[in-house]
């Protein structure tokens, strides 16, 4: 009877314990980062994240048993844990990214069709959540997949200080429109830019990284030099207007 009442009361706190841990990782905690900040983060499972300006991360307070799944929606770089027996999957409006541990830089800015991933370490594999019909991708280190038509597609190499450099408190200006450059301003430097002017200014060659601690005004005159637009900040309002 003593056997029998101490295999109950076992069993009995293994369920109690195993209802608890299934009630706790279903809770779910969110973060998104305000404009002009960047934060790193530790997950439940000792993964790292890097969010960068405007981003938001959703994830449980505990993983679940077998699988370990978090939401983004704006640009992140991940250096998951390594679990071979629990895959690691960051869920975007684009794609499912599923990894066993790995270093990758993800953009997922649904508000302008915009997804791309990078890998830098290990491997990753990409499911089409706007086709699924299309078969999975994988990825291999220094390659880059980006969203076209809504499909993926592998784009070429990326050069890891020009992906990452945003994480060091660097804007990358290279190759963006004048509309998409403002956008990215507006997020890095958390001002509200408007353009009072009938067409966008033609945004000729430019490259290379501007400094966000360096503020709005420096980065719009190296702007300049490329495209021909005056502007007026309202430092009140913090209010940018380009004539």
């Amino acid at each position: 009877r003593i056997a029998a009442l101490v295999a109950l009361v076992a069993v009995t706190a293994y369920v109690v314990q195993r209802k608890t841990f299934d009630r706790v990782s279903d809770r779910m905690t969110s973060l998104t980062v305000p404009y002009g900040q960047r934060i790193r983060i530790s997950l439940p499972d000792g993964s790292d994240v890097w969010l960068n300006s405007g981003a938001r991360i959703e994830y449980p307070v505990i993983f679940k048993r077998g699988e370990r799944r978090v939401s983004l929606s704006g640009e992140a770089l991940f250096e998951v844990r390594h679990d071979e027996k629990c895959p690691f999957v960051v869920r975007t409006y684009a794609s499912d990214i599923e990894v066993l541990g790995t270093k990758f830089n993800v953009v997922a800015d649904e508000a302008h069709d915009r997804f791309s991933t990078a890998l830098i370490e290990g491997r990753v594999q990409l499911s089409n959540r706007i086709d699924p019909r299309q078969p999975k991708i994988v990825m291999h280190p220094s390659e880059v997949v980006d969203l076209v038509d809504g499909r993926l597609a592998v784009a070429g190499n990326p050069d890891p200080e020009e992906m990452l450099c945003w994480t060091e408190g660097l804007v990358n200006i290279g190759g963006l429109s004048f509309a998409e450059l403002m956008d990215k301003f507006e997020q890095v430097f958390d001002v509200r830019i408007v353009v009072a002017r009938q067409t966008l200014p033609e945004l000729g060659e430019i490259n290379g990284k501007i400094r966000v601690n360096d503020g709005i005004d420096n980065a719009l005159r190296i702007v300049q030099h490329a495209a021909d637009f005056s502007y007026e900040k309202n430092v009140e309002t913090n209010v940018v207007t380009i004539f």
